[in-house]
């Protein structure tokens, strides 16, 4: 009679024991199925940025993402509560890049002789402000050039007109959002300077005049930097304007 009664309760440990197991298991799966069914898969098509911008920047919100490197349609993967955020954001990074227009003055500063005749007052007060700190004598418009490039553009690069073979490189542009009327645009720029190697094979190399980190405001005039050139003691005097558009 005991071992009937060891018997049947051994059993009965053996039943619960595949209940319990099947109970845990059937938990696990509709805690699986819960998570699954709260991811979903949407597609945005981008208007003025690249794919790859919104994976690098808003990768954190998806479990994946998938585009084309020339396309503008992305595909994510991304959990219901993440989207309102994720389309927020996606929604301030996908407008229209405003455009700068940059124009850039070379003048040859001498401490001899008479200054030319310059008629863009701003680049002549500005010039005015400049004497008074260097001292120099006289000044000469070299060349004006033009550039239009874009907020966050990572490069510029335009050959300027003057006589002296030189070319300006613009590097990680942006503006700075102030009150209206006084934005700021900021960049690195590189001013170098076309030079022929001496001798039979003599090659061309690139000399650099000037390079800086600096902002201008908007519809502003600066003397970005001042560098000696030439064999006659003068000095080439590089001024940026920016103009947002």
């Amino acid at each position: 009679m005991r071992k009937i009664i060891i018997l049947i309760l051994m059993i009965l440990l053996t039943f619960s024991g595949v209940a319990f197991g099947d109970d845990n298991k059937s938990k696990q799966e509709t805690k699986k199925q819960s998570s699954s069914s709260n991811v979903v898969t949407k597609t945005y098509f981008l208007k003025h940025i690249p794919p790859q911008t919104v994976d690098m920047s808003l990768h954190a919100y998806c479990f994946h993402s998938s585009y084309e490197r020339n396309g503008n349609m992305i595909t994510v993967k991304i959990l219901k509560e993440n989207i309102p955020e994720f389309e927020k954001l996606l929604k301030k990074m996908d407008v229209e890049k405003k455009k700068v227009l940059i124009r850039v003055f070379t003048v040859i500063a001498s401490n001899e002789g008479k200054s030319s005749i310059i008629e863009n007052k701003d680049l002549k007060r500005v010039l005015s402000e400049l004497q008074k700190v260097l001292s120099f004598k006289a000044f000469r418009v070299d060349g004006a050039s033009a550039l239009t490039v874009k907020d966050g553009q990572e490069r510029g690069y335009l050959q300027l007109s003057s006589s002296s073979s030189l070319k300006l490189e613009l590097r990680d542009i942006y503006i700075k959002e102030e009150k209206p009327g006084d934005r700021i645009v900021g960049f690195e720029f590189i001013l170098n300077q076309e030079s022929r190697f001496l001798g039979k094979d003599g090659g061309l190399f690139n000399n650099t005049l000037i390079r800086s980190e600096t902002s201008v405001k908007e519809n502003g005039y600066l003397v970005a930097g001042v560098s000696k050139i030439g064999k006659d003691g003068d000095s080439l005097v590089l001024v940026i304007n920016a103009e947002i558009k």
